[in-house]
This record gives C-alpha cells, sequence and structure tokens, in this order.
C-alpha cells in the first residue's frame, strides 16, 4: 500500500472512531451520567443547607433570605448593645458569635468541597465505566465489520468467536457463523457442479470429435452405424442439458406445477405398463401393489417424471431381478415406494444417492439398453418431490435391494 492509501485510511479510520458507535454511546452514557451526578449533587446540598435552616432558630445563626433559596442564605449575627452591656459580657459575647460564625463557614465550605469532589470523581467514574461497557458492546460489532470485510474480499472458512452472554449479539454473530458456513458449502458444492458439467460434457464430445475426426480422414468409413453412434452422443448431450436446466428451475421455485388430485396405484400401474417391454428385454419382472386407493396431490407430470427416473435408476442396477412398485394411504399422507431387489447401496452410495452426477458405479453410465444417463436422474428426482410439498427419502431394504419412498400429501 502506498504512503499516500495508508494515510488516508488512518484519517478515515480516526473520523469513523469519532463519530462511530462507539463514541457516541461513550459521549451519550457520560452525558446522562454527569447530568445524574450533577442533579444528586445539588440535591445533596440543598437537603444540607436545609437541615442547617431549621437548625437556625436554636443555634441564632443565621436568617434565610425570604426568597425560599436554601443555598442562598444570609448569615446575621447578633449584635452586641453597648448601652446595656459590660465590656467583659460584650467582649465574650463577641468572641462566642465569631467562633460560631469561623464553624459554620467551614461546615458550607466542607459541604461545597466534598459535593463539588463527588461530582468529579462520580463523573470520572461515570466515563471509564461508560466507555468500558460500550467497547464490550461494540467490540462484537466490530468482529462482523471486520468479517464481513474479509467475507467481501472473497475468505468463506471464516468463523468469529461467539460472545459468551446470551444476547442479540451472540445470537447475530451465530448467525454470522452459519452464513459463512452455508456460503463455504454452496461455493464448493458450485465448484463440484462445474467441474462435474464439464467432465460429463467432455466425454461425449470428445467421442463425437474422435468419430468425426476418424470419418474425416477415412480411417472409419461413414455409414448408419457410425450415424447411429453420433445420434447417441448427440441425444446424450441434449439430455444432459435438459436436466440441468429442468433442475435449476426445480431448486430455484420457478419450475411451473399445476397440482391435481390423483390415484397413487393409477400412476404406478400406468409407469409398470409402459416399462413392461423394456423391463422384459433386461429380465425384470415388474409387480404392482396397490389394493386400496392411495389418494395424493401432485402434478402429474412432474409425478411421473419423478417415478420414471427412479424406475430407470431400478432397471439400471437391479437387473436381473424383481421391481416391486407400491401405493400405501397412511392418514394424511400417501406413500409411493419403487423396491429393487439388487445389491442394494454401499454404506457411502447410500449418503450420497441424490447427489448430482455421482453415480454408485462410475462405469456403468448406461443401462443394459445402451441409454445414455446424464446422472441427474435421482438429483431431479429429489427437487421435483420436495417442489411439490413432498418428501423422498432411500434405503436399503432389510429383504435385501434398494428402496426409495415417496411421501405426498392426499
Amino acid at each position: 500500500m502506498r504512503p499516500r492509501d495508508w494515510d488516508k485510511q488512518k484519517a478515515k479510520k480516526r473520523r469513523r472512531n469519532k463519530s462511530g458507535l462507539r463514541a457516541r454511546l461513550t459521549r451519550s452514557f457520560a452525558m446522562v451520567a454527569v447530568l445524574a451526578v450533577m442533579l444528586t449533587t445539588f440535591a445533596t446540598v440543598d437537603a444540607a443547607f436545609k437541615v442547617i435552616a431549621k437548625l437556625n432558630p436554636e443555634l441564632g445563626l443565621m436568617s434565610a433570605d425570604q426568597g425560599g433559596d436554601p443555598i442562598g442564605f444570609e448569615w446575621s449575627w447578633p449584635e452586641v448593645d453597648p448601652a446595656t452591656a459590660t465590656t467583659g459580657l460584650a467582649d465574650a459575647e463577641a468572641s462566642t458569635l465569631a467562633q460560631r460564625r469561623e464553624l459554620v463557614r467551614e461546615a458550607s465550605a466542607e459541604i461545597t468541597r466534598s459535593a463539588v469532589r463527588s461530582a468529579f470523581l462520580s463523573a470520572l467514574l461515570a466515563v471509564i465505566v461508560a466507555a468500558l461497557v460500550t467497547r464490550q458492546l461494540t467490540r462484537p460489532l466490530g468482529r462482523l465489520v471486520v468479517g464481513a470485510q474479509r467475507l467481501q474480499a472473497g475468505e468463506r472458512d471464516l468463523q468469529l468467536p461467539v460472545p459468551r452472554r446470551q444476547d442479540e449479539l451472540r445470537d447475530l454473530t451465530a448467525a454470522f457463523n452459519d452464513l459463512t458456513t452455508s456460503l463455504a458449502r454452496q461455493e464448493a458444492w458450485r465448484r463440484g457442479l462445474i467441474a462435474d458439467v464439464a467432465h460429463d460434457l467432455r466425454t461425449p464430445l470428445a467421442v463425437l470429435r474422435s468419430e468425426i475426426e476418424a470419418m474425416q480422414d477415412g480411417v472409419q468409413p461413414t455409414d448408419a452405424a457410425a450415424l447411429t453412434r453420433l445420434h447417441s452422443e448427440v441425444l446424450l448431450l441434449a439430455r444432459l442439458v435438459t436436466d440441468l436446466r429442468l433442475l435449476s428451475l426445480a431448486e430455484s421455485g420457478a419450475l411451473s406445477l399445476k397440482p391435481a388430485p390423483l390415484d397413487g396405484g393409477h400412476m404406478l400401474h400406468a409407469l409398470a405398463d409402459a416399462y413392461a417391454t423394456r423391463a422384459a428385454g433386461a429380465g425384470i419382472a415388474l409387480e404392482v401393489v396397490a389394493p386400496r386407493p392411495a389418494p395424493l396431490l401432485a402434478d402429474p407430470d412432474r409425478l411421473t417424471q419423478t417415478l420414471r427416473n427412479i424406475l430407470d435408476n431400478a432397471l439400471r442396477y437391479a437387473a436381473p431381478g424383481a421391481v416391486t412398485l407400491s401405493a400405501v394411504q397412511d392418514g394424511p399422507h400417501t406413500r409411493l415406494t419403487i423396491r429393487d431387489h439388487g445389491p442394494g447401496f454401499r454404506p457411502d452410495d447410500l449418503s450420497r444417492a441424490f447427489e448430482r452426477f455421482y453415480r454408485a458405479d462410475a462405469s456403468r453410465t448406461r443401462d443394459p439398453q445402451g441409454r445414455a444417463s446424464s446422472g441427474l436422474g435421482l438429483a431431479i428426482a429429489r427437487a421435483l418431490t420436495e417442489a411439490q410439498g413432498g418428501q423422498i427419502e432411500a434405503r436399503n431394504h432389510p429383504g435385501g435391494g434398494a428402496e426409495f419412498t415417496l411421501t405426498f400429501p392426499t
């Protein structure tokens, strides 16, 4: 940093310190304390002189001003009559009055000095306490300002010390720490998403490039089989782009939904009929268990898409075997379940089942019929389910195989 910039920053900091929250709170607290001390001091002195005024008739020391101000007493002393008193008596009385006058003056001066001294010490103590209290109040705010600046500069793994007192500043600091944790998580997710998208786009593009260059060089003939391979890679790219757009819309809440009353059993029967030929070709038997009506509220097109994604996953990883589709109403909710009898999830795979581009077996990117997979099917299924107010969960069935359960309100 250049010297001129450093000087500007220091000057800006000094101005902020003078007009900042801490300085304003300190001045306000100190002013209130000083005013309170002054009021207390004047009230104490006033009470002291009132006590002296009450003792005046008995002592004969002073006479109060008729204006009623207890502090504005006019001191008067009885005078000796020379015609009626002897010189000795007059001298004795004058000496006694002088002593009384001196005592009263010393008492009033001591009261005044004590009041001023107490006022000064109290005001000084009030300023010190106000400075300490405002420092304690504004220190977490200062840390939050510095933390926000560091966050703006790009630092994500930032955690501020949480105040020990259970107050709003503690809640604010904890909320800031939660915010930085969430931002760090989203930043890591964005980096991972970009890397995954780049990886999944790079593979079909590399295949297309190698196929086309081989045709251009005459190494590979341009026949129907080659065009079919190119077409499958183009379809994979198109599906990947479509799935990314759908996932983005669902997670951002911008997806257009049209909920309607549906029967879960009817939806599963229609799904089984649509997949009957494909399941038979993969050696999979589809079984629907829906003995009673299972009403639910969902968008029929999006629910069909969700069920298709889950069933695609079952056909891809559970073949050969059986897949059971069931619909059961449980009070105010209806559960739709798709269970296969394959190997199920490994512990690490189960916790990451709904992550984008995650595949339990990285080498299996296509189903038995060679259809391309974007790696977003289960992530889309979760996003579509939650967008409609439902819940989805995956688990290993106790009897073997993987089981997906969708829960929707009736």
